[in-house]
């Protein structure tokens, strides 16, 4: 068969119910010229049938006979067996909007960029929503977190930068180690200013895993069926509680919360002066070891330790 423009890699472990609306959401792109590939951490749930249901010559499923106990693994292999020109991540609890990889894909053409990432609503179960990939330079900057499922990066990007390390060998979150390591090699790292992923993180909803909690992805992907309605009132939530909460401007009386966010910026600066990547020595405090941020998610998601 002929190469697809771009290869989207799926990352999973057994949440075929949450997996489904992923998959649903690549096969709604504008551009669809893409083949998907899901890689299972060695399922053991119907993920494998799950995959299968759609009957959708462009999605394939692969299953690693090991688990690894994490995202690394099973991204590194999709890369590794993809074809595309261009590469995309989703995390398997993400969802994107329709005109994703369109968008995505038109920003690195015009910017010659190695790699775009785009603006990211993250779902809160307590609270207002938080919109996530904000950099105020347009660029990628170390103190900034970036989820993969915003990323689409050229194929030659990719095999400079190398496959995904473990946890066990990185203080950062896996997938901004590979972040950090692109920015070292002088990769160049573009924001996209438009929103176009949802996510709904596990990792901030205890036993989501032993749970197999999907009502939220089922909220999310029927809103997402009319994504402009969506944008629009996303984007006015988003201003309504950011205005709230500007430090100059803001109608918040809070003082601990800009106090904490002082506080944070002055350790960044200090850290950054160093050469160290802020969000690397907060894990570090925080968890005390490489791979502590990893093993704390695990606990957090209802999921035994990971093995080695």
């Amino acid at each position: 068969m002929p190469s697809p423009l771009v290869s989207v890699v799926v990352a999973t472990y057994n949440r075929s119910n949450v997996l489904r609306y992923a998959i649903e959401t690549v096969r709604w792109q504008t551009l669809t010229d893409w083949e998907l590939i899901v890689v299972g951490d060695a399922c053991t749930d119907d993920t494998a049938e799950v995959v299968a249901s759609f009957h959708d010559d462009r999605v394939r499923f692969h299953d690693l006979e090991r688990n690894v106990g994490e995202q690394s693994g099973p991204n590194s292999e999709g890369v590794r067996l993809s074809r595309g020109a261009y590469v995309a991540f989703l995390n398997h609890d993400d969802l994107w909007l329709p005109n994703h990889l369109e968008l995505c894909i038109d920003h690195l053409r015009t910017t010659s960029a190695d790699l775009v990432f785009s603006l990211m609503c993250v779902v809160n179960r307590d609270g207002p929503n938080a919109l996530a990939c904000v950099t105020p330079t347009g660029r990628y900057e170390p103190y900034i977190g970036v989820p993969a499922s915003s990323w689409v990066f050229r194929r030659e990007c990719g095999s400079d930068v190398g496959s995904w390390r473990l946890s066990r060998g990185c203080y950062a979150s896996p997938s901004q180690d590979w972040l950090l390591r692109a920015r070292r090699a002088g990769k160049d790292l573009r924001q996209l200013p438009r929103l176009t992923v949802v996510a709904i993180q596990s990792g901030c909803r205890p036993g989501s895993y032993a749970s197999r909690e999907s009502a939220e992805h089922a909220e999310y992907f029927a809103r997402l069926s009319d994504p402009r309605a969506f944008v629009e009132a996303e984007c006015a939530a988003l201003a309504n509680s950011h205005a709230v909460r500007d430090p100059r401007l803001g109608a918040n009386l809070d003082v601990v919360v800009y106090a904490r966010r002082a506080i944070r910026n002055v350790v960044r600066r200090l850290a950054l002066a160093f050469g160290i990547p802020p969000a690397s020595l907060f894990l570090l405090l925080r968890h005390g070891r490489k791979g502590g941020f990893i093993a704390h998610l695990r606990r957090v998601r209802g999921l035994p330790a990971a093995r080695g």
